[in-house]
């Protein structure tokens, strides 16, 4: 099993996540939706709009996990509503970066939740080789912002629990959790496509990458 610290979840305030309907950000809520529903502890799903339809299959993995695990659909809350819109052709791995620290800023400005986890995770070793435009920015808001707020180090706020997976791991960790065949099915990696894959962008490839790493077959079509 993968060391992932489960107990190392704050037990007091509501937990916030950041959800895409990617395939990270899936399986971190399936795992800490369980953490959360045992202690009844309240956690709210939270979602940057973005050009990839990113909201639309948020919508559709919370419908998922509701169903998974016999509760009511919960909605995704809208942050930074601005949105983020990115292409091959100028798609600025900083810039997104920042608009997701200006929606943290934003739930913790409402007062929305305590705590922030989303699912960044740790590049591909080859992970500059993988697209031929333009490479993600930092990944580790953790670690890689001076993000302060009112005397609270992002270190405290931001709590990233895959930023040393990378995605083989995270591919692995689904398979043991035993929602793999689910995941991959209703994720969406893409953001060149709405619907399907484009097969060009670094996410694409750093999925493709992962499960030919973790030798199994990736059965989704999104």
């Amino acid at each position: 099993m993968y060391n992932i610290d489960g107990a190392g979840v704050p037990k007091e305030g509501t937990i916030g996540v950041v959800v895409s309907g990617g395939f990270d950000s899936t399986v971190l809520w399936h795992y800490l939706y369980g953490i959360c529903k045992e202690r009844n502890q309240k956690i709210i799903p939270f979602t940057v709009p973005k050009n990839d339809g990113a909201l639309t299959y948020a919508i559709r993995m919370l419908e998922w996990s509701a169903k998974r695990y016999g509760d009511k659909t919960l909605h995704p809350v809208v942050i930074n509503s601005k949105g983020v819109n990115w292409s091959k052709k100028d798609y600025q791995g900083e810039e997104v970066a920042r608009q997701l620290i200006d929606g943290i800023k934003e739930i913790m400005d409402l007062g929305l939740a305590g705590y922030v986890y989303t699912g960044v995770n740790e590049y591909p070793p080859n992970y500059e080789t993988l697209c031929s435009y333009h490479v993600p920015g930092p990944r580790n808001l953790s670690r890689d912002s001076d993000f302060i707020y009112k005397g609270r180090p992002v270190s405290d706020i931001i709590r990233q629990p895959f930023a040393d997976l990378t995605k083989t791991d995270l591919i692995n960790f689904a398979n043991e959790l035993g929602i793999l065949d689910e995941v991959m099915e209703i994720s969406h990696s893409c953001v060149e496509l709405i619907r399907g894959r484009c097969g060009e962008c670094f996410w694409c490839k750093e999925r493709e990458w992962g499960f030919a790493e973790a030798e199994l077959v990736d059965k989704g079509t999104n």
